[in-house]
């Protein structure tokens, strides 16, 4: 029979929530806690990956998803089309500047439409965009530089050199009006000086008429989605009929993914350790909160039992006892999740900008995320959690019998115990009631533990980056000094001076120093041509790659390929990393050795052995004093000479033999710093000169010192040396490296403090849970121990062994726990990074020993002072 009794119901259950108004406020405090916890958690964590995200885009020039390179109008037309395009701007770069006060931040001329100004942070907030004629709007730094008041209409003098697809050509002068301006980003990679339209074209007219090609424009495009960017923008090249791969093909139409978004870092990153570390870290937090509802529907389930038996007794079902339950669970949602939501967001935005400052990642980027996913996110987990915690307190209620209900007192069924002739202990006492019930006791005793265990993996991990191995990687000398072309990777006709080494080195005491050359001459290196496919294979299709292997030199089986030679002062030497063979034979006079640099994983494995010539071999390097193309067919390139008649031609080419003596790593802060096809190999200065023709030209001078007093010396005098934006030079330090990785330390011991701090605190909500739960549902019980004889103090330093026995409980699992999962969390964060060496530590745990002893006594003695305050009489009544 189907009774109509769902208002009854719910009508009990708001009167029997009304009737324990107290019990309701740890409830809802319990609640919205959990809900605090996962509120403040995503709100840390989407604001701190949005202001990361800013803080990338500032460095990269811009925030649009991508950008479809050297797009011809129609190319561009079309894409903007596209549905999966929700916006497109266009940028047409007519010139560079990087000379005199641009050599630092070299400046770009261009002309942006309006979306692409606004994505690149280059919106005038003074004035307007360029519309026409010698018009132009820059940032208040480049018109500084230029000696340039900030006004609008002031006139502006820019020298620029023009450059087309392929290369950059003659210098322009020209004087413009300012018409806008902004302030400058420090972050910015570049000034932009944009132009008209107008001008553009002009100038692109000009140039073309000189020979060279038409400037290139770049479509820059919003997509429906800030996830899998590339796989988005490779469909709209596949759906128009476009390819991506190749730099000649008229209808190839490049794809530049913005890398300052989080999630086109995540998709090359994504791997199965990273994966299961972020599902552990939710079920961590969903398990954290959990336990806290649980216990608290736990104990409001024991104390209303008999209530639920009398329901019994009157015909509710165990299926209308679970709706009751779970309404009023509902219920204190209404209640809890709001105030949860309020107060999580507003501690994570008040953590999000100290979290950033700790690491200086404030400058101007700190930004409080607004998305739903927080509120959304964060109140389906906390009702999850909920509904979850209340189903098997539910289930006990529905379980129980009116006759059980009535004899209920929080006591689980346990084997029957011998008698003892030697009379009951008070710990032994304490010890056996927390076997009473078996569950209730793990539950607290997890819950602490896992706190304990959490804050000694973070003192584990975090105390297992190594320093050592990160400033390694970053630098290999305490400074190395050069011109901002080094450090921009751009290749120069001059970098650092003979004189200017001398300078440095008389201001600077060293303990080791040398110079690093450049071989600023065309050089080839003879290779099999199965090595130089591997390096080919990777951007070219197999058809494009049988192309182009045909159009090079061939001797037998082997093939003319770039190469970088870089040559050392015999002091830099030991900076290398032998992995084969030896590299004295280069420090021999008139030499002919040659080391070749092999590539390294992030953990130092050489990969891809068999692509390197072995130690032994000899190898021949073509010097040639000019390279021109040429149409193989005709000796003359013209402008409609296919692409695969095209051939380099070599005048004044000689050939030298090396003996490869080692295979090393050349550390990337020494090196060009930027790789290419072919191999790049290492020869000593002088083998470099005398086979170059004196080509080689010093490229960088680093210098190590031998103590910390020498390294402040030396850090002061190059920053001076540096200071400005005339000065010709720039240096690194491991000093900078070792700032870099304090920060980044600092910042997962802040953030790891507080999720440490907050299940702390549910650990010790459950603790206090606990102990109430015990002395509320054995009320009867202590008044009949107090009825028998049983002293006040002697029951108050039970329950204190019960709370002792508790903390040391917590402290044993966390110290199993600690064992167990340590190893396995070391491994799998090795993985993830690559300065990290796992170092087992107990020293976190035994440190809390102190503290839980301490909560394990003063808790008790708390709860029961305030339970104690009534007689034995009252007491006895009471628990009728």
């Amino acid at each position: 029979m189907n009774v109509k009794n769902r208002k009854c119901i719910r009508k009990l259950s708001l009167k029997s929530l009304y009737a324990n108004r107290r019990r309701n406020l740890i409830a809802i405090f319990a609640i919205a806690l959990t809900t605090l916890l996962f509120t403040s958690m995503f709100t840390i964590v989407l604001s701190l990956n949005a202001s990361y995200e800013t803080y990338q885009f500032r460095q990269v020039g811009g925030y649009a998803h991508g950008t479809f390179k050297d797009v011809s109008p129609e190319q561009a037309e079309r894409i903007a089309a596209h549905p999966k395009v929700k916006a497109a701007g266009a940028r047409k770069v007519i010139g560079i500047t990087a000379e005199g006060v641009f050599a630092k931040v070299p400046a770009e001329i261009s002309y942006m439409d309006a979306n692409c100004t606004k994505w690149s942070y280059a919106t005038p907030t003074t004035g307007r965009m360029p519309e026409s004629g010698k018009e132009v709007a820059m940032d208040t730094a480049a018109l500084q530089l230029l000696g340039v008041t900030p006004e609008l209409g002031a006139e502006v003098t820019v020298s620029y050199s023009i450059t087309d697809k392929d290369q950059t050509a003659f210098t322009v002068t020209d004087t413009f009006t300012l018409v806008g301006y902004w302030d400058y980003d420090e972050l910015m990679p570049v000034h932009y000086i944009n132009i008209s339209r107008d001008y553009a074209d002009d100038i692109e007219e000009q140039a073309v008429k000189t020979g060279l090609q038409p400037f290139r424009t770049d479509l820059n495009v919003m997509l429906a989605s800030g996830t899998n960017i590339r796989g988005q923008m490779e469909q709209v090249d596949t759906d128009l009929g476009y390819t991506w791969d190749s730099f000649t093909d008229p209808n190839s139409v490049r794809i530049g993914v913005n890398w300052g978004y989080t999630s086109s870092q995540l998709e090359s990153k994504l791997d199965p350790e990273l994966i299961v570390a972020i599902a552990a870290f939710l079920l961590l937090v969903i398990f954290t909160g959990y336990l806290i509802i649980y216990n608290i529907f736990q104990i409001s389930v024991a104390g209303d039992i008999r209530f639920y038996g009398l329901l019994k007794t009157i015909g509710t079902t165990p299926r209308q006892l679970k709706r009751i339950i779970r309404q009023q669970a509902l219920l204190l949602c209404l209640i809890g999740i709001p105030a949860g939501l309020l107060l999580g967001y507003g501690i994570g935005a008040v953590l999000v900008p100290v979290v950033l400052h700790s690491i200086q990642l404030d400058t101007g980027i700190t930004t409080i995320s607004t998305s739903p996913v927080i509120f959304l996110g964060s109140m389906l987990f906390a009702l999850l959690t909920v509904l979850l915690s209340c189903s098997k307190p539910g289930k006990m209620a529905a379980k129980v019998s009116p006759v059980e209900a009535t004899k209920y007192t929080d006591v689980m069924q346990t084997k029957k115990k011998r008698r003892s002739i030697r009379g009951a202990k008070l710990h032994q006492m304490a010890f056996a009631n927390l076997g009473r019930n078996k569950k209730k006791t793990v539950l607290v005793v997890v819950s602490l533990a896992l706190s304990v265990t959490l804050f000694n993996a973070l003192c584990a991990f975090v105390g297992g980056f190594s320093m050592e191995k990160y400033v390694s990687s970053m630098t290999c000398a305490d400074f190395i000094v050069s011109t901002p072309d080094y450090f921009r990777y751009n290749p120069a006709d001059e970098f650092i001076t003979p004189e200017q080494i001398e300078e440095i080195a008389a201001n600077t005491k060293a303990s080791l120093s040398g110079t690093g050359y450049a071989v600023r001459k065309p050089a080839y290196l003879w290779m099999t041509e199965d090595a130089l496919r591997q390096d080919y294979a990777r951007y070219e299709s197999a058809e494009q790659l049988d192309s182009h292997m045909s159009r090079l030199e061939h001797r037998g089986n082997m093939v003319m390929g770039d190469t970088r030679i870089e040559a050392l002062d015999n002091s830099l030497f030991d900076k290398l990393q032998v992995f084969d063979g030896d590299i004295s034979p280069m420090l021999e006079p008139d030499n002919n050795a040659i080391a070749i640099a092999v590539s390294l994983d992030d953990y130092g494995n050489l990969r891809n052995l068999e692509y390197y010539p072995k130690v032994g071999d000899t190898i021949t390097v073509t010097y040639a004093d000019d390279v021109k193309y040429i149409d193989s067919r005709t000796g003359e390139l013209t402008e409609v000479t296919p692409e695969e008649y095209f051939q380099e031609k070599l005048y004044g080419a000689r050939d030298v033999e090396y003996t490869v003596c080692a295979l090393v790593n050349l550390p990337n802060s020494m090196s060009y710093r930027y790789s290419g096809f072919g191999y790049d190999v290492v020869l000593s200065v002088d083998t470099a000169q005398r086979d170059s023709g004196g080509a080689a030209i010093p490229m960088l001078y680093l210098f190590d010192t031998a103590d910390e007093a020498d390294e402040a010396e030396a850090e002061q005098y190059l920053s001076k040396l540096t200071a400005g934006e005339f000065s010709p030079l720039m240096y690194e330090s491991k000093a900078t490296a070792r700032s870099e990785f304090a920060q980044f330390r600092q910042m997962f011991l802040l953030i790891g403090g507080i999720l440490c701090a907050i299940i702390g605190l549910v650990g010790l909500l459950n603790f206090f849970n606990a102990m109430m739960t015990g002395i509320l549902s054995r009320r009867r019980e202590f008044a009949v121990l107090q009825a028998v004889g049983m002293t006040n103090r002697q029951l108050k330093t039970m329950l204190i062994y019960e709370g002792l026995f508790y903390a040391m409980s917590s402290v044993a699992a966390a110290f199993i726990l600690s064992l167990a999962v340590g190893p396995l969390a070391g491994k799998m964060l090795g993985s993830m990074f690559w300065f990290f060496e796992y170092r087992f530590t107990i020293l976190p745990v035994l440190l809390t020993i102190p503290v839980f002893l301490l909560l394990g006594w003063l808790i008790p003695c708390m709860m029961y002072d305030n339970a104690a305050k009534c007689s034995v009489v009252e007491q006895l009544r009471d628990a009728q």
